[in-house]
């Protein structure tokens, strides 16, 4: 819960910035109603999201969801790194959107050690040679911690 709080208010500053120079208005009640359609079903369906709402619908409840669903995302989509690679180059802001939600509680290991988080660190380090930077920048988000690291089953 801590580093979802944390996690909040870094993607709050990050954005903040981004909110007070842009003269759009963004409704995040209907960012929310968006997200309650479920989890991303693609890296382009994500990019959408970001994109009409400008990032700025990413505090709270809803960066706590945005988390998941990004991670989710990760997992299920593994094999179309290349389409999140592609759209970063096109929209590096959507790449850092992409990476602030992308962490883990090392609590939630102590619950289900073989948890998504450990599958994901464990493929980021074994990337491909074409996505070895997108990975490592990833891999920093996902296993940062040293508790987490340590609550993996040995690979």
């Amino acid at each position: 819960m801590k580093r979802a709080l944390l996690a909040s208010i870094a993607i709050f500053l990050s954005f903040g910035a981004y909110a007070q120079n842009s003269n759009q208005q963004v409704d995040c009640t209907r960012a929310e109603r968006q997200l309650d359609l479920g989890p991303f079903k693609s890296w382009n369906q994500a990019h959408t999201y970001f994109k009409r709402y400008k990032g700025l619908c990413s505090d709270g409840a809803q960066a706590e969801r945005l988390s998941a669903y990004k991670t989710r995302l990760l997992d299920r989509e593994w094999s179309k790194l290349d389409e999140l690679k592609r759209l970063a180059s096109q929209d590096p802001a959507f790449l850092e959107w992409v990476l602030l939600g992308v962490f883990y509680d090392p609590e939630i290991v102590e619950i289900n050690k073989s948890n998504t988080a450990c599958r994901l660190l464990k493929r980021l380090r074994t990337c491909s040679f074409e996505n070895r930077e997108l990975c490592e920048r990833l891999a920093q988000r996902v296993g940062p911690s040293r508790e987490y690291v340590q609550a993996c089953p040995p690979a």
